[in-house]
C-alpha cells in the first residue's frame, strides 16, 4: 500500500512552528545543532511524525481519512527521532492520536507565549465597575506592581444595575521578585482611601506563590531573629515592635555558621534577599 507522506513544505512549516523543539512535553529537546567536523553544516533529529499513519497498518491508521488529510500538516506533529519511534511502539497503543493532537497544540501555544516574552513581569490591572442607576459610586482598584517575570492578577470588578450602588474595585496583584517571594497583594482601596481599619480587607490583592527555596530561607530568618531575641533579651521589646531590626551582622554570622552560601542586606529597614541561582 502506497503511503501519504508529507510534501517538504509541509515539513519545513511544521518545525518552523514547533521552533525546532521536540513536541512531547515531557521531552522538549532542542533538535538541531551546528555540526562539529563541517562548520558549513549541522545536525538535526527532529522529524514530521504522522499522527495517524501514513499507511494501512501503521499506528493510529484512521480508514476514513483521504490520502490528502493524511498527508497535510494537521496530521502531522514535530518530534525528536527517540520520541517518534517511542509513539509507535505497540502499534501506537500507548498514545492516542487525541494525545498528540493535543501535544501539538500545547507545544504551538508555548512557542507562541515565549516568542516575545518580556524580560520583566507585568502588575494585574486594577479592577473597576459599571452602575446603571443613580447616584451610584465606582472606587476603581490600582495596577499591580510589575516583577521580574509573568503578569499579576488583574483586580475584581464588579457590576450593578440600580440606585445607590457602590463598587470597590480590587486592586491587581503584583508579579514574583527575583528573591523567589511570589507577587505582593496590593493594598485595596479601603486602606488607600483611609477606611476605618476593619475594612481594609475588601479590594486587598492576594499574593502570589513563593518558591519553596525562598520560604525555606525565610524561615531560618526567623529561627536567627528568635535566638537573638533570646541572647539579647533587651533589645527585645524594640525589635518586636518594629522600631529596631535583627542586626544584619548576626544574621549572616549564623548563615555563614550554617553553611549557608547567600547573605542578606539591610535597606530602608528591611531585609534584602538575594536573587534565587
Amino acid at each position: 500500500m502506497a503511503r501519504d507522506d508529507f510534501p517538504s513544505a509541509v515539513k519545513t512549516a511544521l518545525r518552523m512552528r514547533a521552533a525546532l523543539i521536540c513536541s512531547n512535553p515531557e521531552c522538549r529537546k532542542q533538535t538541531v545543532a551546528p555540526s562539529e567536523s563541517d562548520d558549513d553544516k549541522f545536525v538535526c533529529i527532529g522529524k514530521a511524525a504522522h499522527i495517524s499513519a501514513a499507511a494501512g497498518g501503521g499506528p493510529r491508521y484512521e480508514t476514513g481519512m483521504s490520502s490528502e488529510e493524511r498527508s497535510s500538516i494537521s496530521n502531522a506533529i514535530y518530534l525528536c527521532s527517540g520520541c517518534a519511534d517511542l509513539i509507535d511502539k505497540n502499534n501506537g497503543q500507548d498514545f492516542s492520536t487525541a494525545t498528540l493532537r493535543q501535544w501539538k497544540a500545547d507545544h504551538e501555544q508555548w512557542i507562541a507565549s515565549n516568542l516575545n516574552k518580556r524580560s520583566e513581569g507585568v502588575g494585574g490591572d486594577g479592577g473597576s465597575g459599571t452602575i446603571f442607576g443613580n447616584r451610584g459610586t465606582v472606587i476603581g482598584g490600582k495596577g499591580g506592581r510589575g516583577g521580574m517575570a509573568g503578569v499579576g492578577g488583574k483586580g475584581g470588578s464588579g457590576f450593578i444595575q440600580g440606585d445607590d450602588g457602590l463598587i470597590i474595585g480590587g486592586d491587581g496583584g503584583s508579579c514574583g521578585t527575583a528573591d523567589g517571594r511570589g507577587g505582593r497583594g496590593a493594598k485595596g482601596p479601603t486602606e488607600r482611601l483611609g477606611f476605618d481599619t476593619s475594612r481594609w480587607g475588601y479590594g486587598r490583592g492576594g499574593s502570589g506563590t513563593n518558591h519553596p527555596e525562598y520560604d525555606r530561607r525565610i524561615r531560618l530568618l526567623a529561627q536567627f531573629r528568635s535566638e537573638y531575641l533570646v541572647r539579647f533579651p533587651t533589645d527585645a521589646p524594640y525589635i518586636e515592635a518594629g522600631a529596631d531590626a535583627v542586626p544584619v551582622d548576626w544574621i549572616n554570622q549564623r548563615l555563614a555558621e550554617s553553611q549557608e552560601s547567600w547573605r542578606i542586606e539591610l535597606r530602608e529597614g528591611l531585609y534584602v534577599l538575594p536573587p534565587l541561582l
